[in-house]
This record gives C-alpha cells, structure tokens and sequence, in this order.
C-alpha cells in the first residue's frame, strides 16, 4: 500500500512490479499447511511422483491437470506451483485494475482486505478460475460476446464453476429494469437450487460436501457483509444519480450474485461448497467501492472505510486455516 502510494505521488502512474511481487512471494513461500485445501494440492509434489505414473483424472479440470504434470516433470517442490498460479491470479486483478479502476489503490487494499488475494490459499483451481473470469469483464461490459465467452470456457478448464457466469452475460444486458432481473434472478435459484446442488452431489464426488449441512458460520457472515456492500452501491447509485455504463453493469453483477446465493445460504449448505461462487461475483466490488466514492467525494467517509477494511480482514482471517503463515522448509533460515 506504501509503495502504491509513494509511486502516484512521486512519479503519478499506478504501480504495478513492487505489489505484483510481494503479494506472489507472500503466496508462493508459504507451507502447505497454510489454507485447507492446500495439502491435497501439494500432495504429487510433497510425494515425488513421477510424472511418468501422472493419472489424468475424468472428475478434475484438465486445465489444472496439465499444470499439475507438466510442473511434476521438471521439480517436486511446491513452490513452483503456488508461483505460477499466484503470477495468474496477482497478475489477473493488478492488470484489471490498472485497466478500469478510479483509484488504483483502493482497489488493491480492497483486493486484500476482502480476501479475495487469500481466496486461493484455499480454493487454488476456483482461484485461478476467477481470475481469468476478471479479465473477461472488459468484454462483459463492451458487449463483446465472442471473447467473453472463450475467455470463460478458459476459465472453466481450472474450475468448471465458470461456466455459470455465461449465463449472466445474458442476463445483465437483457433489456428489462434492473430491479425486476434482480427479482427474477432470486426467485430463479430459489426454485432451482436445492435441485441443482443435489444433483452435483450425486453426479460428482468432488461435489458431495456441497449437499452437507453446515455447521461453519463463516458463510452466512460473508453472504451478509456482500449484501450489505450491494445494498450500499444501489443506494449511492439512485442517490447520485450515476449514469456510467461501467457501473451498471458491475453493480448489477454484483447484486445479482448475491440474489443468487441466499437461497443457496439458506438451505444451510457449506460454505466451501457452492456459496464459494460467490467470489465470482463481488470481486468486482474493488471497482465499485471507488467508483462509488468518486461520486460521494468526502475524505471522512473514505478513511472510515479503509479502518473498517482492515477490521473486516481481521475478521476472515479466522477462517480457512490461514494462521499461523509458515514458510515453505527450503526458505528456512532458522
């Protein structure tokens, strides 16, 4: 944040190499032991498979596979996997905020802050996915069908949970007053849902926590703390009257998001599992917010939010089993 800051003072442009690396080697150091998933993740490496005895499997994205084989190949340390996927998902939103945001570095303490950097200490392949699905977002807003779409079928090759956010490209340029989409949007999942997360569960192992009842409260937390951002950018849009293409159609991606998760949260289903889609969505806040604030224009209101930002990441750091970090044992000194 420091160095974001001295940057634009001293030499006015958005700094990209500084935070791009630390925030990769602040991800690419750590043990295994930090984030949930991460050991099974790690497991091919911290094993010393041969790449050789590699068995492609029918259940995993074949685009996580090929990197999980081709990195077998060449090292068994596990460092070069948390890099190449941190350069993917770091250098994904620094690009996308360096492209569309009104202040670079809100967006980047909000990035972090929200837990949207540490989303793949857990979710790596969801982690990577998302990020490929931010730099389809340009072309959301542009219109521009063809490469949005190749851009989420990319996507999906990581995590196929991607290919959900197809369906809202139609949704959010179909050409009806925001606030009855919304309503059908939340009815829709409301109907579908229970259906939908069951037969996942049945078609598909890897899904089968999605079903389970949750007995984690991490989710409803993070479900409220979006619908309340929501609730704040649709209030500072009618009252500010915005009238900015690139607002409407992030704003609308994110209140839908939401809409379309509470069902989900309501039938008690675990966090991990589908509320996870939620992050496809709300990352998008990190444009919102400052572009909100662009509009209010009061330095009271943007300090009380970065101290709350702060509080809040406090706050999710308790979930995910991310404390204490641990260094990976070859970077170990002492």
């Amino acid at each position: 944040m420091f160095w974001i800051f001295l940057e634009k003072k001293s030499l006015n442009r958005d700094a990209f190499w500084v935070p791009f690396f630390a925030l990769v080697l602040f991800a690419s150091f750590r043990n295994y032991l930090v984030g949930t998933d991460t050991g099974s993740y790690t497991s091919d490496f911290r094993n010393s498979l041969d790449s050789n005895y590699y068995i492609f499997r029918q259940d995993l994205e074949y685009g996580y596979q090929l990197l999980d084989y081709f990195l077998l190949k060449f090292t068994h340390n596990y460092f070069w996997l948390f890099f190449i996927s941190s350069i993917l998902v770091v250098g994904s939103y620094l690009y996308i905020f360096r492209k569309k945001s009104e202040d670079y570095l809100l967006s980047v303490l909000i990035f972090v802050s929200f837990g949207f950097y540490l989303f793949y200490f857990n979710g790596l392949r969801q982690g990577i996915a998302m990020a490929i699905v931010a730099l389809a977002t340009p072309h959301l807003i542009n219109k521009n069908f063809l490469k949005y779409v190749l851009i989420i079928l990319l996507a999906s090759y990581f995590h196929k949970t991607a290919l959900i956010m197809l369906l809202f490209y139609f949704i959010i340029h179909l050409k009806f007053k925001m606030e009855f989409k919304a309503l059908a949007v939340f009815l829709g999942s409301f109907l579908i849902s229970s259906s939908v997360v069951e037969y996942l569960a049945s078609t598909n192992e890897k899904y089968s926590g999605y079903a389970e009842i949750s007995e984690v409260k991490g989710g409803y937390l993070t479900l409220f703390f979006y619908f309340s951002i929501s609730l704040f950018i649709y209030i500072c849009y009618k009252k500010y009257n915005i009238k900015d293409n690139n607002y409407y159609v992030l704003m609308q991606l994110h209140i839908y998001g939401v809409l379309f998760l509470i069902p989900v949260s309501m039938l008690g289903a675990n966090p991990s599992g589908p509320q996870r889609l939620l992050f496809y969505f709300v990352w998008v806040s990190t444009l919102l917010i400052p572009l909100t604030f662009s509009r209010i224009n009061k330095k009271i209101v943007y300090f009380t939010f970065i101290f709350l930002a702060f509080f809040y990441y406090t706050m999710i750091l308790g979930f995910g089993n991310l404390m204490p970090y641990q260094l990976n044992e070859i970077f170990r000194i002492f």
